[in-house]
């Protein structure tokens, strides 16, 4: 089993979540970091990967067209059977004023026929621009081990 945490950022703050999340998810299983910018050929990019987590900044609501035209590539059932979760950063608020990319991204990710692991998860983060609220890296190392726990992956201090 090997992860991909893919995310997009704009002002480096989902980035340094996806960090977060990527070097948790490390200390179980092999785990690339990809930021969408890099990525040429998504469906290359999917090849072999058996736990996928992907996020963005929540963008007008949802999920940004950047990282939507990276996903284009899926069609149809094209990630059944592939471990899921996503993320985003947001602004403070319920859900239903900011909007989450996540939602947005697990609802996509469902239709493509994967199998969504966890909720979606959001990082706060001050104002358009960040900086992330203080205690998010540590929320996002948290999420991933709730993550690696909800895929069935066994966690070191657990065996």
């Amino acid at each position: 089993m090997n992860a991909l945490v893919l995310y997009e950022s704009k002002f480096g703050n989902t980035e340094k979540v996806a960090e977060a999340i990527a070097l948790a998810l490390q200390e179980e299983l092999p785990t690339r970091l990809a930021a969408v910018a890099d990525v040429e050929d998504c469906a290359e990019a999917l090849a072999g990967v058996s736990l996928l987590v992907i996020g963005g900044p929540t963008h007008r609501h949802g999920v940004s067209s950047t990282l939507l035209a990276t996903l284009e590539c899926l069609e149809g059932r094209s990630l059944h059977g592939t471990r899921v979760a996503t993320f985003d950063t947001r602004l403070h608020g319920p859900r239903l004023v900011t909007g989450s990319a996540a939602v947005r991204l697990a609802r996509l990710m469902r239709r493509l026929g994967a199998w969504v692991v966890v909720p979606p998860a959001s990082f706060l983060v001050a104002s358009g621009e960040g900086p992330l609220d203080e205690g998010e890296i540590e929320h996002a190392r948290a999420w991933a081990r709730e993550l690696l726990q909800a895929a069935g992956i066994r966690l070191h201090a657990l065996v």
